[in-house]
C-alpha cells in the first residue's frame, strides 16, 4: 500500500536533525522551498495590486488607509498562508491516512475560520465577520478534509463552522480593547500552525517510494490568491457594518 513498514517505531527528526537535512539535502526540499519563494512573492504581488487599486480608484477616500491598511496586510498573510497550505497539499499525490487526514481537515477548517472571521468581524462586525469565517472555514476544511473520506470532511466542516464564528467574536470583542497590538501576536500563531501542518505532511510523504509530485505553477496559485483576497476584500468594502465597527 506504500506505506512505512519495519521492526522498530518510525523515529522522525528532530528540528535541528531536519535543518541540517536541509543544508545537506536541498534537492529533498525543492517543492517545501518553492512553496516558502510562491508565498513570498504572492504577499508581494497582492500588496502591489492593491496598491494599484488605491491609486486608481480609491484614493479620494481620505480615510482609506488608516481605515483599512492594517487589515488588508492581514488579510493577505492569511490568504496566502492557506493557500500555501493547499497548494503544499496538493503538490504530492499521496494517500494519507484518516488520523492524518482528520488533523488536516480540522487543521485548514479551524484557522481558515479563525483568521478570517476575526478580520472580517472587525472592521463589518460579528455578523459578517462570524458568517464570513463559517462559511470559508467550512468550505475550505471540507475541500482539504476529503483527502482521506468522510471522517475528515467531517472533522474540516465542524472545526470551520465553530471557529469562523469565534473568530467573528475575537475581532468584534477586541475592537474595543488594543486590537493592534493583539493582531500581530494573533496571525502570527495561525500562520505558524499552518506551516506546521505542512512540515507534518512533508514527514509523513518523506521516504514513501513513487510518490507523486505535481506542484501547481505560480501563476495557478497566485490567481487563486487574488481571487480569494479580492472576494474578502468587496466583503470588507461593501458588506454591512455592526457594532462598534459602525463607530469608525
Amino acid at each position: 500500500m506504500g506505506y512505512r513498514a519495519d521492526t522498530a517505531p518510525f523515529s522522525r527528526k528532530t528540528f535541528r536533525e531536519r535543518l541540517r537535512d536541509l543544508r545537506e539535502n536541498r534537492s529533498k526540499y525543492l517543492i517545501e522551498l518553492r512553496m516558502l519563494a510562491y508565498s513570498g512573492l504572492a504577499v508581494l504581488g497582492l500588496i502591489g495590486l492593491q496598491v494599484l487599486v488605491h491609486v486608481l480608484f480609491l484614493r479620494d477616500h481620505a480615510d482609506f488607509v488608516s481605515r483599512y491598511a492594517w487589515w488588508i496586510f492581514y488579510l493577505d498573510l492569511a490568504v496566502v498562508s492557506i493557500g500555501a497550505a493547499m497548494w503544499h497539499l496538493r503538490a504530492y499525490r499521496a494517500t494519507l491516512t484518516t488520523m492524518v487526514g482528520m488533523m488536516v481537515g480540522m487543521t485548514f477548517g479551524m484557522q481558515s475560520g479563525l483568521m478570517l472571521g476575526a478580520i472580517i468581524g472587525a472592521t463589518n462586525g460579528i455578523f459578517v465577520g462570524g458568517m464570513t469565517g463559517m462559511l470559508s472555514g467550512t468550505l475550505i476544511g471540507l475541500l482539504n478534509g476529503k483527502c482521506c473520506g468522510i471522517m475528515g470532511v467531517l472533522e474540516g466542516m465542524m472545526a470551520g463552522m465553530m471557529n469562523g464564528i469565534m473568530g467573528g467574536m475575537i475581532g468584534t470583542m477586541f475592537f474595543a480593547d488594543h486590537i493592534l497590538w493583539f493582531m500581530p501576536f494573533f496571525i502570527a500563531i495561525n500562520m505558524a500552525v499552518m506551516w506546521g501542518l505542512s512540515y507534518m505532511l512533508f514527514e509523513e510523504v518523506e521516504e514513501r517510494p513513487g510518490i507523486e509530485r505535481k506542484p501547481m505553477s505560480f501563476a495557478a496559485f497566485f490567481s487563486w490568491c487574488v481571487l480569494l483576497s479580492s472576494a474578502l476584500f468587496l466583503i470588507m468594502m461593501f458588506a454591512p457594518r455592526s457594532g462598534l465597527s459602525r463607530l469608525v
